[in-house]
């Protein structure tokens, strides 16, 4: 019987250290040459990995056990945010205007320690294990897409994987179903006028009106064409016109924003209306549009036997107590990639701690891991591969 909870606890000084040393060391997006290289050295010392590289950055270790079974694929993302660190921990960011604001840091060192255990139970294991190393998750299209198109799940029947959230206290995981996080998308619309002084509007056609009217008409996409059972949200995060003189009336302003949903056809309904809309709005005040719409993300969508799996195995070690309901999030993550593929779960990991005053949301300076939660997301990842690997065979008999 593997004693799961009892080694990943026992590595946990060496888990917090592995955790500070790559918090120190931040590497943006396709940049994580130094992370890449920490996580090798530490694969090699564990041995029985065979080790490979699809990408300048990030690497795939797979372990084979001792008994045959299914291939389950455990990933972590490795890159940083480009943020400035607001905290002053003694193993804050050593470079300037880099930071692992969203946890991945936590996330490398989960899986490592997962390695750990996988590499010193090697014959007692049950099936294959693919590693994940994942660069660039920060940046779309993501690396995630790449490693997808390198064949890196080939051959795999499942695929988990976690986030660190700090709104869940540590020791309580969010696990469902279905969506979890949503589809991340962009628009760009560029409003062609004809610019003047400010004196004289009438001579000029306003991109900057033009602008303020397709932004309040971009938000009747939300409150009257979508069931409001539905989820849709359309945001104008940037609005860019002029040269900062205030009498003069510029030719053209740019408009870019985000865009989430759940639901493709909500997705595609979307694109379609902010095209429309833009040029119409447009059209009525005698300017012209240019409209790019970028597909991002796909939602992140965990399939209902994985997810009760996982969900099980976590009742079973944490108590049902430590498994709150959960409603999805409008962020995105590009693990909806592997789960386009393979059937699989992304869940989220509490590190939330009021009395450490690790309180902070992803993304902010002062974001910080409790501690006490990385053992127990390495335990979670493990029992979770095992319990998929134990009933992978009966349940493919019941299929046949």
């Amino acid at each position: 019987m593997l004693q799961v909870r009892e080694e990943v606890q026992a590595m946990k000084e060496q888990m917090t250290a592995w955790y500070e040393a790559l918090h120190k060391r931040p590497e943006p997006s396709f940049e994580e040459y130094e992370t890449t290289e920490f996580i090798r050295e530490k694969l090699e010392a564990m041995g029985g990995y065979r080790i490979w590289q699809v990408m300048k950055t990030g690497l795939i270790a797979e372990i084979e056990g001792g008994k045959p079974g299914p291939v389950i694929a455990l990933r972590a993302d490795i890159d940083c945010l480009r943020m400035q660190e607001l905290t002053d921990a003694p193993f804050k960011s050593e470079k300037e205007g880099l930071m692992h604001g969203c946890g991945h840091d936590g996330h490398t060192t989960m899986l490592l320690a997962a390695a750990a255990f996988l590499s010193a139970h090697k014959e007692e294991l049950v099936g294959t294990y693919r590693l994940l190393f994942q660069p660039a998750e920060e940046l779309p299209p993501g690396g995630a897409l790449e490693y997808v198109k390198a064949g890196v799940l080939d051959g795999v029947d499942y695929v988990l994987g976690q986030h660190v959230m700090p709104f869940l206290p540590t020791g309580q995981f969010g696990i469902k179903p279905g969506p979890i996080m949503a589809a991340s998308d962009r628009f760009y619309i560029t409003i062609h006028g004809s610019g003047g002084h400010a004196s004289q509007p009438h001579l000029t056609i306003d991109p900057v009106a033009v602008g303020i009217q397709i932004g309040a008409n971009l938000q009747m996409l939300v409150s009257r064409e979508v069931d409001p059972l539905d989820q849709l949200v359309v945001s104008l995060t940037n609005f860019h016109a002029g040269s900062g003189a205030v009498n003069v009336i510029p030719g053209e302003a740019e408009l870019s924003g985000s865009v989430r949903t759940f639901n493709e056809d909500t997705r595609q309904m979307a694109a379609k209306r902010i095209k429309e809309i833009a040029e119409s709005v447009a059209a009525a005040h005698r300017a012209t549009v240019t409209v790019k719409y970028t597909f991002g993300y796909d939602a992140t969508v965990s399939d209902e036997y994985v997810a009760s799996v996982v969900r099980d195995v976590a009742a079973d070690s944490f108590g049902e107590e430590n498994l709150p309901t959960i409603t999805p999030l409008m962020g995105a993550e590009d693990f909806s990639r592997y789960l386009k593929v393979v059937p699989g779960c992304f869940w989220f990991l509490g590190i939330g701690n009021e009395e450490k005053g690790y309180t902070h949301p992803i993304h902010h300076g002062c974001f910080r891991i409790d501690p006490d939660a990385l053992p127990l997301g390495a335990e979670l990842l493990l029992k979770s591969a095992f319990a998929l690997a134990e009933r992978h065979e009966s349940r493919s008999i019941r299929e046949v």
